[in-house]
């Protein structure tokens, strides 16, 4: 923790406190937990207590300060004497615009995110200003909560100045850097999530969150890279046997190391030392590949800074469904395999070579995408990609979902072939597009303004609903597609958003369900999204004509507001989601 790193961002911020509480707990009280519902500091005042914060523990008594984020569990328990603390519960944002070093800075920082822990040297000024905090908050004026705002600043200020004072930077120790280090060294030895963490004091959660964020990957996906690296310099160095090199990098049984290798490169270890055997034998004058050389470049490696070898890993390795691949050089043709990927790309300001399309028609495609099209060669439909257009193209990377499976290794036969879990978060699938074309800046620039826009829009929308639920339908096959909690367009609405879903569409277990015409108004929904598009927009049509439809409540107070299917289903990118948000906000906050 770089503390001039967040006197930076907290000199910038917009920052809104939501409460102050101050709270005695007596001895022998059972233990309290909770969710976050936003960024807090608590700090105690005397008394004796063990705190987790999704599972790190902090042995607390008096004048010991905690922070954590939004979404952390915090537990308290093992009062031993009456734990008496102040929770400060707040929220702070970057402004938009800003400069693309602070985003950056934010990025890497997440000081209202970290999580830490302390004993303060001088407990007297910091309980001074929350007391002044605790009186001024409970007055109605509003002027009295301006006046928390300046004086909880005065707190994050003396609270600053300790840390800086107790150099907390080396008393916390980089649990990633740590890590990576003792994997790199110790990878054959048997190592899982929870060892791991157990060894560095941390929680298995805590690591993987840290993990995702510097590496974009969990630790023991980079722990598999690792071995995977070591075997294949054993697999071109030495003759050792299968069963030897699979001991060697921390897998008893070689067979199932068999199966993670060619996982990882796409072929199984034997093909992969006689591929480079004829490579070697082919090329005797390229040095690159001498043993002497790879040792040399090892010892390089090793005796860099462990971290940045982590990132410049991470960095150049994509990791998919179907392994892990390489990127030795930045892809200039790309072919998308599903419409979102084209959605993501022009996001970032980047356009595909040749993508799929929803269908042939243009009233179904985005607006923002249609000036693009001419540019980009149709290959064909998400169902069935066309392989002579493809050919044709000779793109240097193919993009897919597992909806192409079975095709996958027709695929890699064309050009490297990435596939992508077709549901993943879109915000998850932006980061990747944007490290596979070299936008990562861009990809966290569009994340941040989504998420300016939605906390904004958050508010305002629970103040005019007040709980009416929300619920969104497609008409097709002559019934109706009832989008549940569980489907992916849906955690827009009922988690950025907000917005309360109706009884019928909790099911989390599946995306969807089909409701007959009779059976609709069991729905009941105060507000009712309809997605159409030309295939089914006749039966859409005729549905609006039944009794049954008119009937329906919303229907009668005008709650019916109609989208196109394919931007809220097809394109599941930043900026189909965008027009998503928008959509919402126009039909609530802006109708008259």
């Amino acid at each position: 923790m770089i503390v001039e790193n967040h006197l930076i961002l907290w000199n910038h911020i917009s920052l809104k406190i939501i409460d102050l509480q101050r709270t005695m707990l007596p001895i022998g009280e059972h233990s309290h937990t909770f969710q976050l519902s936003s960024s807090v500091l608590l700090y105690t005042i005397h008394g004796r207590a063990r705190l987790l914060l999704d599972g790190d523990e902090h042995l607390v008594q008096n004048g010991y300060v905690c922070h954590a984020g939004k979404g952390t569990v915090l537990s308290i328990m093992d009062i031993t004497d009456p734990f008496e603390y102040y929770m400060i519960q707040y929220k702070a944002s970057l402004p938009l615009p800003c400069s693309q070093d602070l985003l950056e800075l934010m990025n890497n920082t997440e000081p209202f995110d970290v999580q830490y822990g302390f004993g303060v040297g001088h407990a007297a000024p910091l309980l001074i200003t929350l007391s002044r905090m605790e009186q001024e908050w409970n007055q109605p004026e509003a002027m009295a909560k301006l006046q928390v705002k300046s004086l909880f600043y005065q707190f994050i200020c003396d609270l600053m100045g300790q840390l800086q004072q107790q150099r907390l930077e080396h008393e916390t120790p980089d649990i990633v850097l740590q890590a990576v280090k003792y994997m790199d060294e110790h990878f054959a030895e048997p190592i899982t999530a929870d060892t791991l963490a157990a060894l560095l004091q941390s929680s298995p959660r805590t690591m993987q969150r840290m993990f995702n964020k510097r590496l974009d990957m969990g630790p023991i996906d980079y722990l598999v890279q690792v071995r995977i690296e070591k075997a294949k310099a054993l697999l071109c160095r030495t003759n050792a046997g299968l069963k030897d090199i699979a001991e060697s990098v921390g897998y008893a049984d070689s067979y199932y190391f068999s199966r993670i290798f060619k996982r990882c490169t796409g072929v199984s270890p034997s093909m992969y030392r006689e591929s480079m055997l004829q490579v070697r034998s082919a090329e005797p004058d390229d040095i690159a590949l001498t043993p002497g050389l790879v040792a040399a470049c090892s010892e390089k490696l090793e005796r860099s800074d462990p971290l940045q070898v982590a990132i410049r890993r991470s960095q150049r390795t994509i990791i998919h469904l179907k392994g892990e691949l390489l990127l030795l050089r930045q892809p200039q043709k790309i072919a998308v395999l599903d419409p979102q990927f084209m959605d993501h790309m022009l996001a970032l300001g980047e356009q595909p070579a040749g993508s799929v399309m929803v269908t042939g028609d243009c009233s179904s495609v985005p607006e923002h995408h249609i000036e693009n099209l001419r540019m980009i060669k149709p290959l064909g439909t998400l169902a069935a990609p066309d392989f002579e257009a493809l050919r044709v193209l000779a793109p240097d990377l193919i993009i897919c979902t597992e909806f192409q499976k079975n095709i996958y290794e027709s695929l890699s036969r064309l050009a490297p072939t990435i596939m992508l879990e077709r549901n993943r978060n879109w915000r998850d699938t932006l980061r990747i597009i944007g490290r596979i074309t070299g936008k990562k800046r861009e990809a966290e620039q569009v994340l941040q303004q989504y998420k300016h826009k939605i906390n904004t829009l958050k508010t305002a929308l629970a103040a005019k609903l007040h709980r009416q639920s929300v619920t969104f339908i497609r008409p097709q096959d002559n019934s109706i597609r009832l989008h549940s909690c569980a489907h992916r367009t849906a955690a827009i609405l009922y988690k950025d958003l907000g917005l309360y879903p109706p009884k019928l569409a909790l099911d989390r277990k599946s995306t969807s369900s089909i409701l007959s015409l009779e059976s609709l108004p069991e729905l009941d929904a105060d507000h009712y999204f309809v997605l159409t598009d030309n295939k089914y927009k006749a039966w859409s049509d005729e549905i609006q004509t039944t009794v049954t439809w008119k009937n329906l409540r919303a229907v009668q107070q005008q709650h019916v507001y109609h989208a196109k299917a394919s931007i809220w289903i097809a394109y599941y990118g930043p900026i189909a989601m965008n027009q998503v948000v928008d959509q919402v906000a126009e039909a609530f906050l802006d109708a008259k």
